[in-house]
């Protein structure tokens, strides 16, 4: 042992070595720890409530905000599936009013403006499907004029040209 402290090496000791891991949990842990002196924070500054009923306000408040989830998920799954004659009207109206919007104030005044950007929208969703239905037909046509080169060929041999 003296041997080893007069030479100056040091044996190596199974430390583990700080990683992504490591890393991980001590960010988590920092982020939490600021989470909780927000939440401390804001329930002081709010509701005037002391650091050591925090709790309690936050686990109430949880239950609020869980029983709002629940009623509000109910309506959802209960509500018809098609939307009113009057609701697909707002729908078509808003959807026009934010083409019109990106399309800018100039283009507004134009004739059959919505119509041109519906078309527009539709064809660029349309395009990657015609896109891969023309490579296939490409290549069908490859196969099919191949099969038929072949059969020419064979026809030529079979006849002694």
């Amino acid at each position: 042992m003296a041997a080893t402290a007069a030479s100056g090496t040091r044996q190596a000791t199974a430390e583990p070595a700080f990683g992504a891991g490591h890393l991980f949990l001590a960010d988590s842990r920092m982020a939490l720890a600021l989470l909780n002196y927000a939440r401390h924070r804001a329930l002081e500054r709010w509701f005037g409530v002391p650091r050591e009923h925090a709790n309690i306000v936050t686990f109430a408040l949880a239950l609020g905000a869980a029983d709002a989830a629940y009623e509000t998920a109910r309506v959802i799954t209960r509500a018809p599936l098609l939307p009113s004659p009057a609701d697909a009207a707002i729908g078509a109206i808003g959807l026009r009013d934010a083409a019109l919007t990106l399309a800018g104030p100039a283009d507004r005044s134009g004739p059959l403006v919505g119509s041109l950007l519906a078309f527009a929208v539709a064809g660029g969703l349309a395009l990657p499907v015609l896109r891969q239905m023309s490579g296939r037909l490409r290549a069908t046509e490859n196969r099919l004029r191949e099969q038929r080169i072949g059969r020419y060929r064979a026809a030529t041999r079979s006849a002694g040209g």
